[in-house]
């Protein structure tokens, strides 16, 4: 059985321009809320998703947002704990490295921009929530998740059919912040660009170690080079 490797950073010039400019357009849009509050050019947009979604705190849908909201918070880094554990445990602490250091980054980077653009969650939130609305810190992790995944579990060959699903569990999370009404829709925007966008740019600055990682992991599957037999002739 060959073993697990962690996957190589994108060779496209385009990914590492978008992981550098997507958060500082965030950043961007940041400021923009500081200068003017409550009144984004994109609030109405805002207000007519906020109006859309919702329903009564029971069903189905609510108990899935619970669960997403759930996951978002303590029991998600409890969950994250365990996997870097079973990373350590096959002797994968580049990968370890990575997962924490992915996650670290993300946390600093929702945090800040949370800081610059101070902007107020809806007044009918129906969760408990703290620290501001922008950006949306459980669409962020989840969205830093999915890239973890990508890049220490998922083998390259099924990479492509991966992407869509990491794609369908962010806007899953960031559909259940807004079902809530815990964030506006452009909130739980911001927070995924972000976390999709910090977690690549770690992916970029750890290549060496999972480069070097994916090669010890590779050589030791190699299978061993062909002794020539007794009777073989060696060529010169």
């Amino acid at each position: 059985m060959q073993r697990m490797t962690p996957n190589g950073f994108p060779k496209s010039r385009l990914a590492l321009a978008l992981a550098v400019l997507v958060p500082l357009g965030v950043l961007g849009d940041a400021l923009w809320i500081r200068l003017a509050p409550g009144s984004p050019p994109w609030q109405g947009l805002d207000d007519s998703w906020n109006d859309l979604v919702g329903g009564p705190a029971d069903g189905l849908r609510w108990q899935l947002a619970q669960l997403l909201n759930r996951l978002g918070g303590e029991p998600g880094l409890a969950l994250l704990a365990i996997a870097v554990v079973a990373l350590l445990i096959a002797r994968r602490w580049r990968s370890a490295v990575f997962a924490c250091a992915a996650v670290a980054a993300t946390s600093i980077a929702v945090d800040l921009v949370k800081r610059v653009g101070e902007r107020p969650r809806p007044l009918d939130v129906m969760v408990d929530t703290g620290s501001w609305a922008f950006p949306s810190g459980h669409a962020a992790r989840m969205a830093v998740f999915v890239v973890i995944v990508a890049v220490v579990w998922i083998p390259a060959r099924h990479l492509r059919a991966w992407w869509p699903v990491a794609v369908f569990l962010t806007v899953l999370m960031m559909g259940a912040r807004t079902w809530q009404h815990a964030h506006w829709l452009t909130d739980t925007v911001g927070g995924a660009a972000v976390g999709w966008a910090v977690a690549a740019l770690v992916w970029r600055a750890c290549t060496p170690l999972l480069d070097r990682e994916r090669a010890l992991r590779e050589a030791v599957d190699a299978p061993p080079a062909e002794e020539p037999g007794a009777g073989g002739e060696r060529l010169s």
